[in-house]
């Protein structure tokens, strides 16, 4: 299935690149909603594959990961294994609007309740810290700059924990753009995990003339 995305802005003024960034995550959440079953399963089985090839070596680590929600890759089984496997993980809890997220533990049988945006979050378990926090993409450059719903949750998140864990992004290689034109406090993944496989992000930063200080555009949780 082919990906037609908005070109990118002439004009490097924030108005210009929020608008852009507005639209082509409207085009990135359209493909992938309308990706034939037999195709998402097919790149997700692939994706989930690369990402338990990535946990091999992290048997003991706490995982933070995501409730699935419009489309995303369902890394539950992959958990799952990591769990068996002598691991923990633990899913996020948004305390607030503008808030950071905080990390409680799960297991399959920790009960669920909806939480930001009717999205499931873990009841009755304990804050914990985690060694790796994976990170969905909408979409997603080769410097490991993500487009996520424009909530800003895991850049504000990531800007409050004392001790940085190692950060995934998760998605699908046909949302790989050349320049998502980050804003000026988007922080970059350290490893990149798609169908293709698994991508350790370099030092490719973008030049601070290429990158937006602007607001994220509204966020796309529940539309």
């Amino acid at each position: 299935m082919s990906l037609d995305l908005p070109s990118a802005p002439v004009a490097k003024d924030a108005k210009s690149q929020s608008e852009w960034r507005h639209a082509v995550r409207r085009a990135l959440l359209g493909w992938r909603s309308a990706l034939d079953a037999a195709t998402h399963q097919s790149l997700s089985n692939q994706i989930r594959t690369h990402f338990t090839t990535f946990l091999e070596n992290r048997a003991g680590a706490t995982v933070a990961f995501y409730w699935p929600i419009q489309d995303e890759v369902d890394l539950r089984p992959a958990m799952q294994a990591h769990l068996n496997a002598g691991g923990k993980a633990a899913l996020p809890v948004v305390p607030g609007k503008d808030q950071p997220m905080v990390f409680h533990e799960w297991t399959p049988q920790t009960k669920m309740a909806p939480g930001f945006a009717q999205i499931p979050e873990p009841q009755g378990t304990d804050a914990v810290a985690v060694h790796v926090l994976l990170a969905p993409l909408v979409g997603f450059d080769s410097a490991g700059y993500r487009l996520g719903y424009g909530g800003g949750f895991f850049d504000r998140t990531l800007a409050a924990e004392k001790r940085r864990p190692l950060v995934v992004g998760i998605g699908f290689e046909a949302t790989r753009l050349a320049n998502i034109m980050p804003h000026e406090y988007d922080v970059p993944v350290d490893v990149l995990i798609t169908d293709r496989g698994i991508q350790t992000v370099r030092d490719q930063a973008i030049p601070v003339d290429d990158r937006a200080d602007l607001t994220s555009p509204p966020c796309h949780l529940s539309s």
